[in-house]
């Protein structure tokens, strides 16, 4: 059977969209989406004077992803923790994994529910580091891991499909950048999270 496994980078209580998730899910009943996390994404603090996020921002944003994570259609896999550039690019192992720890701890204690794939900031990472974080259960997922970057029109040459962008507007491929594209996916297409398809 052919399926579709979505996913976009970046998702945060200050970069979420979930208004054009509404629309995805109304457009397709069995909607899925993993979405790499930032627990505490730099750049929009400093966009707000540098200021903490403020209750709120936070307390909307953790109710809405366990409502939709309990709700079936959410997937929260951990994507750095502050995304400032080069965030994993020269850790040594141990510093990788105390990052990844502390993104974990932001996520249990707010009882948002994830799974164990990490997606380094950037694509960028250590073999060690990377070895290190899979010997700690995490699968990690490198650049052309996915085959469709949904810029661009969605395959229909090819049965399994996993869907890469973002949330916000960049790389051309954001959510909302990108609907129509998501919008052509074909309905017979069975909807995955990510872990179910590594």
């Amino acid at each position: 059977m052919s399926f579709i496994a979505l996913e976009a980078d970046d998702f945060n209580p200050l970069n979420h969209r979930f208004d054009i998730l509404e629309k995805l899910k109304l457009r397709y009943p069995d909607f899925k989406i993993t979405m790499f996390t930032v627990c505490w994404d730099l750049r929009y603090q400093l966009e707000k004077g540098g200021l903490p996020i403020s209750k709120e921002d936070f307390i909307p944003w953790v109710n809405a992803v366990r409502h939709a994570v309990k709700d079936g259609w959410l997937e929260i896999a951990i994507h750095g923790l502050t995304h400032v550039p080069h965030e994993f690019a020269g850790l040594e192992p141990k510093l990788a994994i105390g990052k990844v720890k502390f993104a974990e701890q932001f996520l249990e204690q707010t009882k948002i529910p994830y799974v164990k794939i990490f997606k380094p900031p950037y694509w960028e990472i250590k073999d060690s580091a990377k070895k290190a974080l899979k010997k700690e259960g995490y699968k990690v997922v490198e650049d052309g891991y996915y085959n469709w970057n949904i810029k661009n029109s969605f395959p229909v040459e090819l049965d399994q499909v996993i869907g890469h962008g973002h949330v916000q507007n960049t790389c051309e491929n954001g959510l909302e950048e990108a609907l129509i594209n998501l919008m052509e996916i074909p309905d017979d297409y069975e909807w995955k999270f990510i872990s179910e398809v590594l």
